[in-house]
């Protein structure tokens, strides 16, 4: 009996879905608040300013989606796949991403703060002037990405792939960085002020009028970095390899 019952759910549950989705890429609404979307397939759907708030987007497909202006607060979106899409000025806050895919995607001017993106593919995304404020981006791919001119304070980059990025006059104040890959990035302007840097690679990395004041930096790599003669000025400085190559061991607040 308790199987039959479970069968006609699921047989009555179903067209419900599939009205949610159809009625959704045909524009027919522009809200499904809560809505369990899992797995669906919004391939090249414009859903430009659609309210998702608090939805199920685990495992659904956004692939070339249009979902610029889009809500997505408080999504669970794990494994989601946004490669391509567009969701510039979206707003993202406290959504779960993790291990979703935005290859590619334009996410320029979006809101994350607090969002959750562990795991995440996001080679050469561009996040121009993204809020990421308190994000969690431990583990993610991010290398080849344009992220210039985003506020990234309060972040956590553990073990964070950033090499070759363009993270120009972006901010990093509060951020914890640890064991994190900045390798050849562009990094000019930036404000790393009062970060907790640790154990990461900063090789070859454009430095220049980049701010450091307050910063906790140790045990990192600096080689070749290009920096001005007051890059780590106010910062404490412990068992870094510097510019020159080398090996700069005692505390400082003072530059090299």
């Amino acid at each position: 009996m308790r199987i039959v019952l479970a069968a006609a759910l699921v047989l009555m549950a179903t067209p419900v879905f599939a009205d949610q989705v159809a009625d959704l890429i045909a524009g027919t609404i522009k809200e499904c608040r809560g809505c369990d979307l899992q797995g669906a397939n919004f391939k090249k759907a414009d859903l430009a300013g659609v309210d998702l708030t608090g939805a199920n987007l685990t495992d659904a497909t956004f692939h070339r989606a249009n979902l610029s202006g889009a809500i997505l607060d408080g999504v669970t979106a794990i494994g989601t796949n946004f490669n391509l899409a567009d969701l510039s000025k979206a707003h993202m806050v406290k959504g779960d991403f993790t291990r979703s895919m935005f290859f590619n995607a334009q996410v320029s001017g979006a809101d994350l703060s607090g969002a959750n993106l562990t795991e995440t593919r996001m080679q050469k995304v561009r996040l121009t002037s993204a809020k990421l404020v308190g994000a969690v981006l431990d583990r993610a791919l991010l290398h080849d990405g344009l992220l210039n001119n985003c506020d990234f304070s309060g972040a956590s980059f553990i073990s964070t792939n950033l090499e070759r990025t363009r993270v120009a006059r972006s901010k990093f104040n509060g951020a914890t960085l640890y064991s994190a890959s900045f390798g050849k990035a562009d990094a000019a302007g930036a404000d790393f002020s009062n970060t907790t840097i640790t154990q990461s690679d900063f090789y070859g990395v454009d430095l220049r009028r980049a701010k450091f004041v307050g910063a906790t930096i140790a045990a990192n790599r600096f080689s070749r970095a290009a920096t001005d003669a007051n890059t780590f000025t106010g910062a404490t400085l412990t068992n870094n390899f510097m510019p020159d190559g080398r090996l700069h061991a005692q505390g400082s607040s003072d530059s090299e």
